[in-house]
């Protein structure tokens, strides 16, 4: 993809320190989505004066297909999954199966063969195409997918499994336009980005809800000799940082404590003033 008319981010120049708002990049070759690029979300007053006690904290910049891939499809997974137990649970009941939990279907077919399930619950010959077909559903919902393409494809395979199934063209479509709104309408807890710096322009989400830390150390800010886990390779633009910031703060500040927190919390500064008696 070519690099678009307008950048989210800026060149950043060797001395400049390190601040909110910095794009920094694994220099190993191991790293993970989670910590490959990460974003400096510590502020910059407690960088300059040291108030991080050398701890940066950072969140993680998924390529879109990572994202999607971690955070949209379990969501499409788990409700694809739901509408074949719910199949299944109505055709063993019609068969006088006893009653299985949910959870234990979701167990049952990453634990035994299909077959195996089908001799096992007495089903009819007749029944085995309906009742295996809903168990292989289940099965490959279950499972992990390497990349998005494999995912999208279990979704349809699966979902293509139930009776009366909708066309794989439909289900596709379906599929996609959940992954458009993750860019149209994102969730609070993301901000999708274009590019991150020169040569990563294939689009990005900062997610807001895993943080990572890393030593201040531990980044370079340019061509260094020592040895360092991160480089700095841009700085967001003033306004992105900002939009970045704040979303942050409300993610966090939007988690309620529950209430037998709060009560233990109400003894405990009762109890104080008896000891002070």
């Amino acid at each position: 993809m070519g690099q678009a008319s307008f950048a989210e981010y800026r060149p950043v120049a060797l001395s400049e320190p390190l601040r909110q708002g910095d794009v920094l990049e694994r220099v190993a070759a191991d790293a993970s989505p989670w910590d490959r690029h990460l974003l400096v979300i510590t502020a910059d007053c407690d960088l300059a004066h040291d108030k991080h006690q050398g701890r940066v904290t950072c969140v993680p910049l998924l390529t879109k297909d990572e994202y999607l891939l971690e955070l949209q499809v379990p969501k499409l997974q788990e409700q694809a999954t739901a509408k074949l137990l719910r199949v299944l649970a109505q055709a063993l009941e019609a068969l006088g199966a006893p009653a299985i939990s949910d959870a234990r279907l979701r167990e049952w077919p990453r634990e035994q063969d299909t077959e195996q399930i089908l001799l096992a619950l007495n089903v009819p010959a007749e029944k085995h195409d309906l009742i295996g077909g809903l168990l292989n559903g289940v099965r490959i919902l279950g499972g992990s997918a390497p990349d998005l393409q494999v995912a999208t494809a279990g979704l349809i395979s699966a979902q293509r499994l139930l009776p009366n199934p909708q066309t794989e063209k439909n289900l596709l479509a379906q599929i996609v336009s959940r992954f458009q709104s993750a860019f149209k309408q994102p969730a609070g807890d993301a901000l999708f980005l274009s590019a991150i710096a020169d040569g990563h322009d294939h689009g990005y989400f900062a997610y807001l809800r895993h943080l990572e830390q890393i030593w201040e150390p531990q980044v370079t800010l340019g061509p260094s000799r020592s040895e360092v886990q991160y480089r700095r390779i841009s700085r967001l633009r003033e306004n992105f940082t900002h939009v970045i910031a704040q979303r942050f703060a409300l993610v966090y500040m939007s988690i309620g404590l529950p209430d037998s927190y709060e009560e233990m919390r109400n003894l405990h500064a009762e109890l104080l003033g008896d000891g002070l008696e």
